[in-house]
């Protein structure tokens, strides 16, 4: 699948002025806690190709883990990118055997999660408003669309995910293609 989100950073002060917004526009999926462990490759480093590869443990009245591999961004302005996901039976194991062959882990995310849904002229879209330890809050609008798309067809999903940003009143200026990851790497730089 074609992953395409935006994400936008928030002030704290706008952020109970959004969650009413989204309680009453969107409906609340699921509240979850996320722990994101990310990993480099022993042949490349995903800082460098921006890729990346991660074990997310989601937690909500059960636990789920996933082990999700993401490609490089493919523009300039959103987060579009190949995503592909599978569900682990035994993250333990799983961990062990990347390790085996080679993969460091980087750094683990951890972030309070509320997810909503909605239907668009885009077809369903979720909604994240995320509390990231270390960072602050954020908000991430998702599209996914089939691995095929012209790139047309994937500039007319983000402009129509940037008008959805607007209408939630989230200024583009808040935007940013980097990952939790990433910002929590930068912050931790000198």
């Amino acid at each position: 699948m074609l992953e395409i989100e935006l994400k936008a950073s928030l002030e704290p002060q706008t952020v109970s002025r959004l969650k009413e917004k989204l309680d009453a526009e969107f409906s609340l999926l699921r509240t979850l806690a996320e722990c994101d462990i990310y990993y480099n490759a022993p042949d490349r480093d995903f800082r460098q190709t921006d890729e990346a590869l991660r074990i997310r443990r989601q937690e909500t009245d059960q636990v789920v883990t996933l082990l999700t591999y993401k490609g490089p961004k493919t523009d300039d302005l959103s987060n579009t990118r190949i995503e592909l996901e599978t569900e682990l039976a035994d993250a333990d194991k799983i961990h062990g055997i990347l390790e085996a062959l080679g993969y460091t882990l980087i750094l683990t995310v951890d972030k309070q999660r509320l997810e909503y849904t909605g239907q668009t002229d885009l077809g369903p879209v979720t909604i994240c408003l995320d509390q990231v330890e270390g960072l602050g809050a954020f908000i991430e609008l998702e599209h996914l669309a089939p691995d095929d798309l012209s790139d047309e067809e994937r500039e007319s999903v983000r402009n129509r995910l940037l008008s959805l940003l607007d209408d939630l009143e989230v200024s583009r200026e808040n935007l940013t293609r980097k990952s939790y990851l990433q910002l929590l790497i930068q912050r931790q730089a000198p």
